[in-house]
């Protein structure tokens, strides 16, 4: 599994991913790995993360970067409709028999469906600031999804809901929305164990473009996060020199 993470502030995007690949039924017994690759900087001003079957999504990916996208205009919506429909194509080429979207008969009986994979597109419409995010999924044939109240996630998404529910502010910068990206996909896999593994970061805006943030650049935020999760702890509690004036009194 993994956990997926777009959020728009007031100058750009933030985008960002875990990397555990699970292995195996969830319900039983499985196998993990921290080295996928699941954030992608498909064009200047638009990136992409991946969930779900990791090893086809990671092919649509590379040959959709190596080939379609430098063809057309670097534009979120473009690269949304280029990419969704250069994956129908590869989808109805290697899974013919397969209908693109699985009946619910199908489903309960378990029947052979297509990979499950989905895709967070974030960009910037280098004309006026815009910043777009859009889903593709397979369950509905990688019909285009708007997110047009300024985050979205992918993946394993209940913790990360509750607290982005409870703390992301659109008027923020993508400097502090880093943190928020970074702590709610840390905070989900301290839960969750179909999330782990080095975090990865993209921001996006309209005069620079995407850029991925190095791992030691994540790893301060990681620590950062970690001195700002203690506070939030201890608001909680009385400080102990007003516990020992209680107990003496």
């Amino acid at each position: 599994m993994t956990l997926l993470v777009a959020l728009k502030g007031v100058d750009g995007l933030v985008l960002a991913a875990d990397s555990r690949g699970t292995f195996g039924d969830p319900r039983g017994i499985t196998a993990q790995n921290d080295t996928m690759i699941k954030a992608h900087v498909v064009a200047q001003h638009t990136g992409v993360l991946i969930a779900g079957s990791s090893e086809v999504g990671a092919l649509l990916i590379k040959e959709f970067s190596e080939g379609v996208a430098k063809e057309i205009v670097d534009h979120p919506s473009v690269v949304v409709e280029a990419l969704r429909s250069h994956t129908r194509q590869r989808y109805t080429e290697w899974f013919p028999s397969l209908p693109p979207v699985a009946s619910v008969a199908a489903i309960q009986t378990g029947q052979p469906m297509r990979p499950d994979l989905t895709y967070l597109i974030g960009g910037v419409d280098t004309t006026d600031g815009e910043v777009l995010i859009y889903q593709l999924t397979s369950t509905n044939d990688f019909a285009p999804m708007l997110h047009n109240y300024g985050f979205a996630v992918a993946g394993v998404p209940q913790y990360a809901l509750y607290l982005l529910n409870r703390m992301y502010q659109p008027d923020r910068s993508i400097d502090e929305l880093v943190s928020l990206a970074v702590y709610v996909i840390t905070e989900t896999a301290s839960q969750d164990g179909k999330v782990g593994g080095p975090v990865s970061v993209i921001t996006v805006t309209k005069d620079d473009g995407c850029s991925e943030l190095d791992a030691q650049s994540v790893a301060r935020v990681v620590d950062e996060n970690e001195t700002r999760s203690q506070n939030l702890r201890q608001s909680f509690y009385h400080p102990a020199e007003e516990r020992d004036g209680d107990q003496d009194a």
